[in-house]
């Protein structure tokens, strides 16, 4: 327990330590996020050096105490990957078919290095694992490759994607622990460390009015795809858990992933495009503050996380925890329907929300705008 003490503090001081360096450094290559009339509505240039500061330090506490054999080599040489191909996202915004092809070879790379033939799903595909091992690989590569995305989507307000990244890992942990693979433990609880140190900065508090730096492209995709990675292992380990009643912790993203995926697609729309119709724009939009949007939606994260644990806990079959998911997916319809004032239809009206252009463009917008000399920097809290 000591050594557990003192390797967190650790960590959170390193993880502050290089926020405070990286988010001056990265201005010299002009790694900011800017504010348009549109979607983006913060203030002032915003460096984004968060997902960079939160993997370096898990990857140096990680190498310090030896803990990188547990997740493997092909973990860390995917998210190397990731967080590279992320940054240069971030600073010129690659065509979109280059990253999704470049997300599903580090998907494969992921999936590959589990057991996959074992994934825990039900009773029927127990029986006959090799039979559906194609599928398995396909549901593998396919979940890993839209947590990836769904945890950039939801990095739209302070606080959100760091926090809501924060619980899954906490109920991660005590999945982990609950299903004897200890192992895990350790590389979960360094990257929470660096989690909460990176919320120093990005979640709005009384001592801090908004966020003084964003996770970026980088830090969100990489987060996702190391939650999907970390629930693969655990469905598919020697005391293999349920992989539908993992998906409990991480359903938030997913349902709010696939409604946008479905309404952008009924709108005629890429379902790559930016708007504003996702689940904390909708908050927003109708009367909710930024820090009561990130709080309510890391509540509901937080109970459904619990539901998945507890489910787990009590040895409820994978059949019921799928079925089960159906209750979140059918409420965060409803909430969509509701907002959208189109319950009695059932259908998506283009007119109640205004699509924005596809967010490449708004991005290389961003880009251009960085070249301007008039870029600053919004202070730290307190500064």
């Amino acid at each position: 327990m000591p050594a557990l003490f003192i390797n967190t503090i650790v960590t959170f001081v390193l993880s502050v330590a290089l926020v405070l360096i990286l988010r001056r450094l990265v201005v010299a290559i002009q790694l900011v996020d800017l504010p348009d009339s549109k979607r983006k509505r913060h203030s002032g240039a915003v460096p984004l050096c968060g997902g960079i500061a939160i993997f370096a330090a898990f990857a140096i506490v990680s190498v310090a105490t030896v803990q990188t054999d547990t997740l493997g080599f092909s973990f860390w040489f995917s998210l190397m990957v990731i967080l590279l191909m992320g940054v240069i996202d971030d600073r010129r915004p690659l065509p979109v078919a280059v990253r999704f092809v470049m997300q599903l070879v580090m998907a494969v790379a992921l999936v590959s290095s589990t057991n996959i033939g074992s994934l825990s799903i039900g009773a029927l595909f127990f029986q006959n694992p090799h039979i559906f091992l194609p599928l398995f690989l396909f549901v593998g590569v396919l979940f890993v490759t839209g947590l990836l995305n769904a945890w950039n989507m939801l990095d739209g307000v302070d606080g959100l994607a760091g926090g809501t990244a924060l619980v899954a890992l906490i109920w991660l942990m005590l999945i982990a622990n609950l299903a004897g693979m200890t192992r895990l433990v350790a590389p979960l609880e360094t990257l929470a460390a660096c989690l909460c140190a990176f919320l120093v900065f990005n979640m709005r508090s009384p001592w801090q009015v908004r966020a003084s730096v964003f996770l970026g492209d980088a830090g969100s995709t990489a987060l996702g795809a190391t939650i999907g990675y970390i629930i693969l292992l655990l469905a598919t380990g020697s005391m293999a858990v349920a992989f539908p009643a993992l998906i409990w912790v991480v359903i938030l993203p997913v349902a709010d992933t696939m409604s946008l995926i479905v309404r952008r697609l009924m709108a005629g729309r890429s379902p790559m495009s930016a708007d504003r119709w996702h689940i904390h724009h909708l908050l927003m939009d109708y009367g909710l503050s930024a820090t009561a949007t990130t709080n309510a939606l890391m509540i509901v994260s937080a109970i459904c996380g619990a539901i998945g644990y507890f489910g787990i806990r009590a040895n409820i079959a994978s059949e019921l925890m799928a079925i089960g998911l159906v209750v979140p997916i059918g409420l965060h319809t409803l909430l969509v329907l509701a907002a959208d004032g189109n319950l009695s239809k059932l259908g998506v009206h283009k007119g109640a929300f205004r699509p924005l252009a596809d967010h490449r463009s708004d991005k290389q917008s961003t880009s251009e705008a960085i070249l301007s000399p008039r870029v600053t920097i919004p202070p730290l809290a307190g500064e």
